[in-house]
């Protein structure tokens, strides 16, 4: 799909022709291309209906609201002269991006006069909300929204020529055309240990703005600025590291899927949202989002309000490279990320720099900067009432998909947030907390989060403080109860509510296997952060690669451990380790890809178990633990192969805990 305004939802007509663009180029291109089935479209709805029956639940439908949040949104901006700093690194802002350009791409019905998200409806002063019957006609949404990847795997995303299950990545432009190492100083040096391969595979040349070095990409939001593109460029790197290791695309595919998904819920999410909301909605099971709905739908409150709480976390300055740092001349600003993709700028030549094919050189990421733990990695601003607007740029100076900036309000993304919620007719956040059973937050809370004198007098000049717009108050709600180091119960309930049902409703879901365990190195053994995935990139210095092997005639488990892992007693390591595609020890088979463990044992070898006629897990727990009340612990062992514990059947292999 080519270029894409920022914040711009896409029409049927952007499809259509999408459609016949990548029909064209798939049938003039060298390369093989992943042309997916074209994912169908599904409608975006409210989660919690039943508030709309009363008005009093909504803002005031009043003339001069769109007015008055014009004026909030205006005031929504901070310099960063302070201290802001949240304990989450700031990757995790661009992972947040990431997730929402995988589950959500609007395309809006604007032909029949029912838009909701361009400028032009926005910033109209008759605009008011649609009516209640029209909520759902007005948006539908192309991606899978299931955290698959599409926005990864789907066209027109090219796989390499030379290994068709490997993802092509693009090169980036040397700036001197000469050999590594390049000799020029800072802010021109490519930062060190980085390859050709850090940039996104793109289009060619092309007098044509909407394709103009576009990327091949299956979203094209994901060259909206830098650190997103990179992120982008990480992923494909990641799949092609699973394929070196020897396993087959669809077997990678699900791989990193099931790894994504559980950074999305077990890293991410944890550090965005209270850990014991996320965990309930995790362990329990959902109380207000069904994934298994027909029609299936992406909930309004979560994609137009809640979801947004990661804009007030963006920062003016990043320490981007060693290039582009806080405090260098030009230091790594936001508005620069911007210019150096071609979504959003011109890879640099909108600054009078020479012409690139790809991403300069001196701008591939050193992703030790914003993930990992410790003092010297930066991290995201708090979640509160301010979005960063270092000399009133960025996200209060939006560009269309020439680079040129968006006059006054359009520009705005603030505004804009406020005035897509008031046409949507979101709830207020009173009316949300209330219906959730958790405390409101009060006028004083919400006057006292907000971030500056001119938010304060736009709040006491409307009705806001106690008919609060829903991401307004997603953000205060943060400010106030946690002082923006994560959401508070509102936005917390939202965002786990919706992301762990998408997680639910994968066709690879790791939360259908309740006991799956990430197969992958990390530096925590049990559990896979984003740290993990950008080191298998290779994109992050340190880790360990997958270790891997092929099945070979003759081949037992006990064989491949005496052979690979020294002892063939670690066998059951093996096995435990591939149990989603071994379900029998004894058949395993030629060609077949296995995980392998460390190659220095990390725990005690697993005790096994084969399920005999007539057996439960109480009877075995007696036998086997002396304890037949230790069934549960057996059970929960085993959650990724039983999901009943009144059902095992002979022949089952089972894990056991030791005594």
């Amino acid at each position: 799909m080519p270029r894409l305004g920022h914040g711009r939802p896409i029409t049927d007509d952007d499809i259509d022709r999408a459609k016949k663009e990548l029909a064209e180029f798939a049938a003039r291109s060298q390369l093989a291309f992943a042309l997916a089935p074209p994912v169908a479209t599904h409608p975006f709805d409210l989660l919690f209906p039943t508030l709309q029956d009363d008005e009093a639940n909504l803002l005031p439908r009043l003339p001069d609201t769109p007015a008055k949040l014009k004026r909030l949104g205006q005031a929504m901006t901070d310099d960063e002269n302070r201290d802001d700093d949240s304990p989450i690194p700031a990757a995790y802002t661009y992972l947040g991006q990431f997730i929402d350009h995988d589950i959500t791409l609007e395309i809006d019905n604007e032909k029949q006069g029912l838009g909701s998200g361009t400028m032009k409806v926005l910033l109209d002063p008759a605009m008011t909300p649609l009516p209640l019957e029209q909520i759902r006609k007005v948006l539908r949404n192309q991606r899978s929204a299931t955290l698959d990847l599409d926005s990864v795997y789907g066209p027109p995303a090219p796989r390499d020529p030379a290994n068709e299950d490997r993802l092509l990545l693009g090169k980036v432009h040397d700036i001197t055309l000469s050999n590594p190492p390049n000799p020029n100083p800072a802010p021109l040096a490519r930062p060190k240990g980085k390859g050709d391969d850090n940039d996104l595979p793109r289009e060619p040349r092309s007098a044509d703005i909407k394709h103009d070095r576009a990327a091949l990409i299956g979203d094209p939001r994901n060259d909206e600025n830098t650190i997103i593109s990179q992120l982008h460029v990480a992923f494909l790197k990641a799949h092609n590291a699973l394929i070196d290791q020897g396993l087959p695309f669809r077997e990678a595919r699900r791989t990193l899927r099931q790894h994504y998904q559980h950074i999305v819920v077990h890293d991410f999410l944890k550090r965005i949202a209270d850990p014991k909301i996320v965990d309930d909605v995790v362990v329990n099971g959902n109380r207000w989002f069904n994934p298994y709905a027909e029609p299936f739908f992406m909930p309004i409150e979560f994609a137009v309000a809640a979801y947004r709480f990661g804009h007030s976390m963006i920062r003016s300055v990043y320490n981007f490279n060693s290039n582009f740092r806080v405090g260098t001349r030009p230091p790594g600003s936001l508005d620069l990320l911007f210019v150096f993709t071609a979504l959003s700028g011109q890879l640099g030549e909108d600054l009078g720099l020479e012409p690139a094919d790809g991403l300069p050189e001196n701008w591939i990421i050193e992703w030790e900067n914003i993930v990992g733990s410790g003092d010297a990695v930066m991290k995201t601003r708090k979640i509160d009432t301010n979005l960063a607007a270092l000399n009133g740029g960025a996200l209060f100076r939006l560009k269309d998909e020439s680079g040129t900036p968006l006059p006054d309000d359009a520009g705005r993304l603030a505004v804009r947030n406020l005035l897509r919620g008031y046409r949507l007719r979101l709830p207020t956040g009173q009316a949300v907390a209330d219906l959730l059973g958790v405390r409101v937050l009060s006028k004083d809370q919400i006057r006292q989060a907000a971030g500056s004198d001119a938010q304060r007098a736009a709040l006491d000049g409307s009705e806001f403080l106690t008919r609060t717009p829903l991401w307004y108050y997603v953000l205060a709600e943060a400010k106030a109860l946690h002082d923006g180091a994560h959401l508070g119960p509102v936005g917390s309930t939202i965002v786990a509510e919706v992301l762990v049902g998408l997680v639910r409703r994968s066709e690879d879901s790791i939360l259908k296997q309740p006991g799956w365990k990430p197969t992958l190195p990390a530096a925590k053994p049990g559990t896979y952060e984003l740290a993990d995935l950008l080191r298998l990139a290779k994109v992050l210095p340190g880790g360990e690669q997958p270790r891997t092997y092929t099945v070979q005639r003759g081949d037992t488990l006990s064989k491949i451990a005496r052979d690979r892992l020294g002892d063939e007693a670690r066998w059951p390591e093996i096995f435990v380790l591939n149990r989603a595609t071994i379900q029998n020890p004894n058949r395993i088979f030629p060609g077949q890809v296995l995980f392998l463990p460390p190659a220095t044992p990390t725990g005690p070898i697993p005790k096994l178990y084969t399920v005999e006629p007539g057996d439960s897990l109480s009877k075995i727990a007696r036998e086997q633990l002396g304890n037949e009340n230790r069934w549960r612990e057996i059970f929960n062992l085993n959650r990724d192969v039983v999901s009943d514990p009144d059902r095992i059947f002979p022949g089952q292999v089972l894990v056991l805990p030791h005594r």
